[in-house]
Formats: C-alpha cells, sequence, structure tokens
C-alpha cells in the first residue's frame, strides 16, 4: 500500500515522501481502516520535524486525523461493523494516518453523522474535536454569550456551530472573506476584525465567555475584557500534555511555563478563568461533537484537495496545510 513516510526529522514537509510499505493488522481493540481522506493540520508539520520525548516508529507514517471505512475488526470490538464510515484524532505517540489502509484503537473513533460524506469527515476531526473541548471546559449553559476569534478559520468555524447547537449566542470575530459564511450558519453578531477592534466594540457589553485559537495579543486583550472565562488553544497548559501520550521534561514545561506568565497574570488581575485547550485523541468527545453537528444546517465548507498521487510527484509543503489528503 502507498504511505506518506517521515523519512527523516527535518523543518519542512520535504522529508515525507510516499513509499509502498505492508499493511497492518488490527490488535486487540483495534479497527483496521480504509482511509478516504486526512487533514494536513499545523501540528503535523511539528511532530515531523521531530517532537522531544517522541519514540517514531520504522517506518513512521505522517498524520493526526482522518476519515475511512472499517474493513477489519480485532479482537474484543463489537460496537463498529465492517462498512462502517468513522473519523477520527490520534495522540502524539499514535500518529500515522496518511496511508492507504491503517489500524487504530477502537476508543479513538466515532461514526461520521449521517448530513456529511466521509471525505467531508477526514478534513475536520481535529478542529472539530478542538472545538468541542475548548466549549465543554467552559461548562456553558443556553442562553450566554460567547466570543469566538478566528471564527472562519478551522476550529473556529466548528466552534460557531458547535456553541450554536448548545444554546449559546455567538458573537464571530473574523475576516471579510468569511463574512457571508458565517451569515449562512446564522451568525448575527459579526465583527471584522480589519475594520473594527473587538475589544472596543464590546468593552460595554462583555460577552460570558471567550474561545481564543490567535494567541499573543488578542489573548491578552481578551482577557483584559474581564469576561467570566477564556479558553485559547494557543495558550499550553502543560498539566494537559498527557492527553497527547506525551510526557514533557521537566525543561520544557518550564519553558511552557515561562511563556505562559504575562496570560496568567493577566488573567488574575482581571479575574478570569483562563483555560488552556490541549486535544488528546478522544473517541467518546468525538461522538458527543458528531451528535451536536447531526441536522441538515450543519455547514461544512469546502476544503482544497490533494491526493497522494499528487504528493509522490510533487512533494509535500508548508503551503499544503489546511488541505485534506484524499486517498
Amino acid at each position: 500500500m502507498k504511505a506518506i513516510i517521515r523519512t527523516k526529522a527535518g523543518k519542512e514537509f520535504s522529508t515525507m515522501k510516499v513509499q509502498e510499505i505492508e499493511p497492518s493488522f488490527p490488535e486487540k481493540e483495534q479497527v483496521q481502516i480504509k482511509m478516504t481522506s486526512s487533514r494536513i493540520n499545523p501540528v503535523d508539520m511539528d511532530l515531523m520535524k521531530g517532537f522531544p520525548t517522541l519514540k517514531y516508529k520504522t517506518p513512521q507514517i505522517g498524520g493526526i486525523d482522518g476519515a475511512g471505512v472499517i474493513i477489519g475488526l480485532g479482537a474484543g470490538v463489537d460496537n463498529y461493523n465492517i462498512g462502517d464510515e468513522v473519523f477520527f484524532y490520534r495522540k502524539f505517540t499514535d500518529i500515522g494516518t496518511w496511508a492507504e489502509k491503517i489500524c487504530i484503537s477502537v476508543h479513538d473513533i466515532a461514526l461520521i453523522p449521517e448530513n456529511i460524506t466521509v471525505q467531508q469527515a477526514g478534513g475536520i476531526a481535529l478542529p472539530l474535536l478542538t472545538a468541542y473541548e475548548g466549549l465543554l471546559s467552559l461548562k456553558p449553559k443556553s442562553g450566554e454569550r460567547i466570543l469566538i476569534h478566528g471564527a472562519g478559520g478551522g476550529v473556529g468555524f466548528q466552534a460557531v456551530q458547535l456553541a450554536d447547537a448548545m444554546g449559546l449566542k455567538v458573537i464571530a470575530n473574523a475576516s471579510e472573506r468569511d463574512i457571508e459564511k458565517l451569515k449562512k450558519v446564522g451568525v448575527a453578531h459579526i465583527i471584522n476584525y480589519k475594520k473594527e477592534d473587538f475589544s472596543v466594540v464590546l468593552k460595554d457589553n462583555v460577552p460570558d465567555y471567550i474561545f481564543d485559537i490567535i494567541g499573543k495579543d488578542t489573548l491578552i486583550k481578551s482577557i483584559e475584557l474581564s469576561p467570566r472565562k477564556v479558553v485559547s488553544v494557543a495558550f499550553p497548559d502543560t498539566t494537559k500534555m498527557n492527553k497527547t501520550g506525551v510526557q514533557l521534561p521537566w525543561y520544557l514545561k518550564i519553558m511552557m511555563q515561562l511563556m505562559n506568565r504575562k496570560f496568567i497574570k493577566s488573567a488574575k488581575k482581571h479575574q478570569v478563568e483562563l483555560i488552556g485547550q490541549v486535544t488528546g485523541a478522544n473517541g467518546e468527545n468525538l461522538r458527543a461533537a458528531a451528535q451536536l453537528i447531526e441536522n441538515k444546517s450543519y455547514f461544512v465548507p469546502k476544503s482544497k484537495t490533494i491526493r497522494v498521487s499528487e504528493i509522490a510527484t510533487q512533494g509535500l509543503y508548508k503551503s499544503d496545510i489546511g488541505k485534506v489528503i484524499l486517498f
């Protein structure tokens, strides 16, 4: 079978090559999946560079999320069947979705909702799970207000639709090119960040929550608004890294804590609960997110795609992040 393999550690996707390898077969509590699609996420590049304490397999297949059809069942799998269409996200210590056939723990997968295709599902697994877990950490109640930064992007757009499904009143901070898309899913209050400053617009009418994807100055300004809670994908919480399967060495924990210090200090000053979102493999949460989007009004934006055969001839580059690989 064809697979996209990490040939050596490196700063770019140029270390990834398409090769022919033998497929693996499902062990206990695993399923074998014929892959349909997998999104190229920013984290994929980080993992291919070489992550501290991460032991790579030989050969190491790239990719951390995706979707496909179950073609094999390991012992102890009794809640899925051959032919089921599923999507999933894996731990850092169990990467490897960029292949025509893969094996994965049954605990990391979820059935794909009937209102989206298996090809679409492979492009939203990580963003959907990240958005759902971030919103879940806020413990919101129906009718409360939330500002979502980067609302037209991968995670942000999933968060917008999930928040709406939870009964929250959404304020979207996004670029002009995403305004029509956000209106299409029913967002009434949209801030064009190129023309308006969200901290000025919302100064006298602060939302209950803020979902941050941008980090840096945007996160600081979000905290300074003094909402009840801020959850941020860009705020690396060292206490949650075990969700990815990785145990951080002490020196990396200290470095990350130093990076976080100004955000923690600001949150304390403004009496804001600051939550760092770290996403790890979690089939249960992915299933819960799938149930929330299982309605006809859910919208999946069209993604740019790239086939494995194209990667074999032209390679893989940083500019391909956000594209969906088709197998």
